[in-house]
């Protein structure tokens, strides 16, 4: 076999691997590890589906992971978005940011996050507001439990 036959037997094969070979349960999105857990729409009142509340869990951290993301239309502009996630302590503590409670927003294009707070053993629950000129949507949930 010549050395361009041998490259491209190589090549071949890695391509192949890499169609047949499962994505990584702990490869990063949107700054988050671990596993997709959830997704839960948000919706203006008129109603469009302004974005989306992607919840992680990752199992060797115990922390669970979230961001708020635009859907497509509407991450062409930027406007006023937000994500809060807090755990079941966060009513007796809320000192103690990026453990109970953690949050972020701003006028972000894309996704407001990622924020990240401990749930192992605990329960947790998220907020999200998207807001696209003058419209505005909210998704609160909870329930996850681990």
């Amino acid at each position: 076999m010549t050395r361009f036959g041998k490259a491209v037997a190589v090549l071949s094969v890695a391509a192949a691997a890499s169609v047949i070979a499962p994505m990584n349960a702990y490869a990063a999105e949107y700054g988050c590890t671990g596993s997709l857990i959830d997704t839960y729409k948000v919706y203006s009142s008129v109603p469009n589906h302004l974005s989306t509340i992607r919840l992680y869990y990752n199992s060797s951290t115990g922390y669970n992971c979230a961001a708020n993301v635009k859907t497509a239309y509407y991450s062409q502009f930027k406007h006023e978005t937000y994500i809060q996630m807090y755990n079941e302590d966060w009513a007796e503590d809320n000192n103690r940011p990026g453990y109970n409670i953690d949050e972020d927003g701003g006028k972000y294009q894309y996704y407001a996050g990622p924020v990240k707070v401990y749930g192992k053993g605990k329960c947790i629950g998220v907020f999200a507001r998207t807001f696209y000129y003058d419209e505005m949507g909210q998704k609160s949930a909870g329930g996850h439990c681990g």
